[in-house]
């Protein structure tokens, strides 16, 4: 039940990132939803869980928009294990670590993404890259963190009950 709840959110995701997120984007730069999705169930599940999510959103994405196939999925595997390697026994309704978590989580994937992408092909000018696009896209992030986190936090919830209701009536 909770992969199939799951995959229906990373497409849906998948989804309004591809067209309705078009049309706010400040600058060209849209919030990567898809990796605050990731960094709220790697922190309220764990690291294989979240490493898993995370490649199959990640081979999505590089599916249909990606130039090399499998760098995001590499990306956003590692994202989801590292972190949700060292919160698997953080108290889930606080909402400072999701915060700082998706802040740093965005921080590596784009400085990840653009090491991968750009400066191989010889583009150095990364301080551009980084007041462009890494900064803003962590502001994008920071600001629906607190609203994706609350949603998936809800979610996660009523999976939990809901598995644990059929856990005591299977015994």
């Amino acid at each position: 039940m909770r992969i199939l709840i799951y995959s229906l959110i990373i497409l849906f995701d998948f989804f309004v990132s591809s067209t309705w997120l078009q049309h706010i984007a400040v600058g060209g730069i849209m919030p990567n939803t898809t990796l605050i999705i990731l960094v709220s169930y790697a922190l309220l599940r764990d690291d294989v869980e979240g490493a898993i999510m995370g490649f199959c959103a990640g081979l999505l994405y590089d599916i249909f928009f990606g130039r090399i196939v499998g760098m995001s999925a590499m990306l956003m595997m590692l994202t989801g294990f590292f972190v949700g390697k060292p919160f698997r026994d953080f108290f889930k309704d606080n909402y400072i670590a999701p915060i700082i978590m998706v802040a740093a989580a965005t921080l590596a994937y784009e400085l990840a993404y653009y090491i991968l992408n750009f400066l191989l092909l010889g583009r150095i000018n990364i301080f551009r890259y980084l007041g462009m696009v890494i900064l803003p896209s962590v502001a994008y992030n920071l600001i629906l963190c607190i609203f994706i986190y609350r949603a998936i936090y809800a979610i996660d919830g009523i999976i939990s009950r809901r598995e644990e209701r059929k856990r005591g009536f299977m015994k």
